[in-house]
């Protein structure tokens, strides 16, 4: 594996650490889910601080470092701010993000989740209303290319296979 890459990623989550440092859970269709330490991003004067926001399309130049990536350069591609302007399509994004955190593996190929949830967002961003069934259109979809389930399930029934997969209690969508 290079050293330096060069990638497309949607973040996942953000952590603060001490000091002024983030670890970014981000999705890309080359690596999949890899966690990213980003280094000084909390120092106001930083400028891949707004770039590293939660459902953001971003380029980034990652080094890589003994199975340690380490954030040098972001750009963003787009913010999807009309989704950010609703707090139902928010909790959308975070509730499908949390189980994408919880249920994917890391460093592992995944170029058609990335496509599935890149394609989530765009469909978000363009859609007025949110409800169950959007939700629990994609969370199938996510669920089938993973393996884990054959046919499509209710929202009720998905629930349930996520918190067997997991093995904790996950908190249930509510719009």
């Amino acid at each position: 594996m290079p050293s330096k890459l060069a990638l497309n990623a949607i973040v996942i989550k953000k952590r603060e650490l001490l000091n002024l440092d983030n670890l970014i859970t981000i999705l890309t269709d080359e690596f999949g889910k890899i966690k990213v330490l980003a280094k000084g991003i909390k120092k106001i004067n930083s400028r891949r601080a707004p770039h590293i926001q939660t459902a953001n399309l971003i380029n980034i130049v990652i080094h890589n470092n003994y199975e340690r990536f380490y954030l040098q350069e972001s750009n963003i591609i787009t913010a999807f701010s009309s989704i950010k302007k609703s707090s139902k399509k928010m909790s959308t994004v975070y509730y499908l993000f949390s189980i994408i955190d919880k249920i994917l593996p890391e460093n592992q190929k995944e170029d058609e989740m990335f496509k599935t949830v890149l394609k989530f967002l765009i469909e978000l961003s363009k859609i007025k209303n949110v409800d169950d069934k959007f939700i629990e259109k994609y969370i199938n979809l996510i669920l089938k290319k993973l393996g884990y389930i054959q046919g499509k399930k209710t929202l009720n029934e998905i629930h349930t296979i996520i918190e067997d997969i997991i093995g904790k209690k996950v908190p249930f969508f509510i719009i």
